[in-house]
């Protein structure tokens, strides 16, 4: 569903394609999209240093 096809004056099917306001909005959620995954990714990366380090400091615990 293109969220525009209700709001936009110009919308016909499939303009969406060649649409520049659309393209920016798109440009926009890859963005937010990188910032989340590189987030995600370096939080994930401190957990799993956490994690082996208390592996490494009691091994018999069975983490």
């Amino acid at each position: 569903m293109i969220p525009c096809k209700s709001t936009c004056p110009h919308y016909s099917e499939g303009c969406h394609k060649t649409c520049a306001n659309w393209q920016a909005r798109q440009g926009a959620l890859r963005e937010e999209r990188q910032r989340k995954r590189a987030y995600l990714d370096y939080y994930n990366e401190l957990c799993r240093t956490v994690v082996r380090q208390c592996r490494a400091m009691c091994p018999s615990r069975g983490y």
